[in-house]
């Protein structure tokens, strides 16, 4: 049995090599974990091996591209799979699942949390609504303890693309619908959806004098914006900002809160990266469900993965792992719920029902950050901007559609 994957973190290995060496003792099978593809994207490896006619039995990926695999009729149903494993822990939320014609394709692992992270001791006001969150930004700004209020990207980085989905989410805009016909269409420009965009927009605007140099940062930038005091505020999937200023013992480390993304008037819809796991045509997903259902999804291996990055999809995983015995002791209940309250959030591929197979072709001409770096960069105004990325991302879904 083959699994391959891009997550490589020492603690994922761990928690798979465990499962696989105990999977192996009770059935004799030989297990490979193959992480990361060396010289090429992850999505190139899976067709090679498909192509090939060596599939792996297991993939976990997003639900954004497991869609995709599916809609080319590559991966296996996991019905069976999914009804066991919801009767032990509790159906999630139905985004976290890919269901076609009444077959599940993937069974979901967990969600990653998109939240605001924020210091407290800065501003005593709380960035919940959009005027909160402008509120709290002129406060931070005259704090003489960091250099400023926010870090807030407008590059088109992949990162400053999930941020501005957030905040495009939380206003009720999307990329992507479906028309009468039921054909995937872009949306961005149209009706309500284009005045929700050209909100955001103008939203963003205003946060831009209190944000620190952000045309060109991605991830780390963020991660780090905390600890090194360049901003108060920042935004990250996962609770990276904070777990650094708890490991560097800053002394302001039990003063950082996580919060919701907020939308105008306050928490709104999600917008987040849900994880599944699939198995594809022609590998041997009989053994891959036995591998999962006996291991990865009981609790002593399942609870393992769940911690300060991941959160559980599963209600009676939500009600029994006490993130108390996981966390430092400077996350408050607050900081769990807000982590805990992000788990329904709204992956790319469910803005339309069924999900959109072509998601991919429309995220990645990275519609929200490109829209506003041309207001923030380019002074351009919200609605041009809105007509120009609305226009790449046509043409984008078009050319994946095909003739």
């Amino acid at each position: 049995m083959r699994v391959v994957t891009d997550e490589c973190s020492d603690v994922f290995k761990r928690v798979w090599e465990d499962a696989f060496a105990e999977f192996e003792n009770r059935t004799g099978a030989s297990v490979t974990l193959e992480c990361g593809a060396e010289g090429q994207s992850i999505q190139e490896r899976i067709i090679q091996l498909i192509q090939s006619g060596n599939p792996p039995e297991l993939f976990p990926t997003s639900v954004t591209q497991s869609t995709q695999l599916q809609n080319q009729g590559t991966l296996a149903p996991m019905t069976d799979l999914v009804e066991t494993v919801t009767d032990r822990l509790g159906m999630p939320h139905e985004r976290s699942f890919l269901k076609r014609d009444g077959e599940h394709y993937t069974i979901p692992f967990f969600a990653i949390p998109y939240l605001q992270w924020y210091r407290e001791d800065i501003a005593e006001s709380k960035p919940d609504s959009w005027e909160n969150m402008v509120s709290w930004m002129e406060e931070a700004s005259n704090s003489d303890e960091v250099t400023d209020a926010t870090l807030l990207p407008w590059s088109t980085h992949y990162c400053s693309e999930l941020v501005a989905q957030c905040f495009l989410r939380s206003n009720g805009a999307n990329m992507a619908t479906r028309n009468d016909d039921g054909e995937v269409v872009v949306s961005i420009d149209q009706g309500e959806n284009r005045e929700r965009w050209i909100e955001m927009l103008e939203f963003r605007k205003r946060l831009q004098p209190y944000t620190g140099p952000g045309s060109d940062i991605g991830c780390e930038e963020r991660i780090n914006a905390l600890h090194t005091e360049s901003s108060a505020h920042t935004t990250y999937g996962g609770a990276r900002p904070k777990i650094q200023s708890i490991e560097r013992d800053r002394d302001f480390h039990q003063h950082i809160r996580a919060e919701p993304i907020p939308g105008p008037d306050g928490p709104g819809e999600f917008f987040g990266v849900i994880k599944s796991i699939c198995s594809f045509e022609g590998s041997n997903t009989d053994m891959a469900k036995t591998f999962l259902d006996r291991f990865i999804f009981q609790p002593e291996y399942y609870e393992r993965y769940i911690n300060i990055q991941n959160a559980p999809l599963y209600p009676k995983q939500k009600e029994e792992i006490d993130m108390r015995e996981k966390l430092p002791d400077s996350y408050t209940d607050e900081d769990i719920a807000a982590w805990k309250s992000v788990t329904d959030a709204i992956p790319p591929a469910h803005e339309t029902s069924p999900p959109n197979p072509y998601v991919d072709s429309i995220f990645t001409t990275r519609p929200g950050s490109t829209a506003i770096s041309l207001v923030i960069s380019e002074d351009m105004a919200p609605g041009e901007a809105v007509d120009q990325v609305a226009e790449s991302a046509r043409e984008s879904l078009n050319q994946a559609k095909g003739p």
